[in-house]
């Protein structure tokens, strides 16, 4: 697979999504925020991650607007939280008005809620057909979950976001998504640190001369996951962005993928 940082998968909408992008979960509102995100845009970044429940919407949106980079160059997701079901317009206008943006690339139901997702999803529907959206998807659900919506669903999901990394994620999940063409976007992608010292995952780093977190980010990305890994380090932002100069072997990607049980 060719892949540069410029990549983008092309969604069951017909829109383009970059296949990197940059996670903001936990990362403090405000000038810290605004930098992270800056940095990222500097380093060729176009594609960031944020949601109501990180409370940094606004920082995100300032610095997207301050940067000279046109809007529609840069991927702007959000998130619905469960609270905010019964008012989905609502909380989708008052994401936008705190990002300052006329509309978002793409609008995510954040947590199922088992028995609201009917009425919900005809929400995200309306807000999809209104162009405020360019895409809607949906965050942290099952192949059961996922499954139903597609058969239920007009505007059928184009994202399923969920925790997964080559030590770990849902493969019924991975495998609908390939299926029925749901990207399939990866957030932990590098674990918060966690099994960088691995025996095997050092051996490809080694093989490849790259770090073991370039490695993970390069193997969520040649299995056709999105990969949004977090970051509010400029250096490790900018490593987390140099994975187009190398390629991981197909030996390699399957000793990788024995991590994953």
């Amino acid at each position: 697979m060719e892949l540069t940082l410029g990549s983008k998968i092309r969604l069951n909408n017909g829109e383009e999504m970059p296949r990197l992008g940059l996670g903001v979960y936990q990362v403090p509102d405000g000038a810290i925020t605004e930098s992270v995100v800056s940095w990222a845009l500097a380093d060729g970044y176009r594609h960031i991650d944020t949601a109501k429940l990180y409370r940094n919407e606004a920082a995100v949106g300032l610095a997207v607007r301050e940067s000279a980079i046109p809007r529609e160059e840069i991927w702007v997701t959000t998130k619905l939280w469960p609270t905010d079901f019964l008012h989905v317009q609502s909380a989708f206008d008052l994401s936008t008005r705190r990002l300052g943006l006329e509309y978002v690339d793409l609008y995510l139901i954040h947590f199922p809620l088992p028995g609201l997702m009917g009425r919900v999803w005809k929400a995200m529907e309306s807000i999809a057909s209104s162009g405020r959206a360019r895409a809607i998807g949906v965050s942290n659900f099952s192949a059961m979950q996922l499954s139903h919506l597609l058969k239920k669903s007009t505007i059928p999901p184009s994202v399923n976001q969920v925790r997964a990394s080559v030590f770990g994620y849902n493969k019924k999940v991975y495998e609908l998504c390939q299926a029925e063409n749901v990207a399939f976007e990866a957030y932990s992608p590098l674990r918060r640190g966690q099994n960088h010292d691995h025996p095997s995952l050092v051996e490809v780093a080694a093989r490849c001369d790259k770090s073991p977190a370039q490695v993970m980010l390069r193997w969520a990305l040649q299995k056709n996951m999105v990969a949004i890994p977090k970051s509010q380090h400029e250096a490790r932002i900018d490593q987390n962005a140099d994975l187009f100069d190398f390629a991981i072997s197909d030996a390699d990607l399957t000793l990788l993928d024995t991590l994953s049980g």
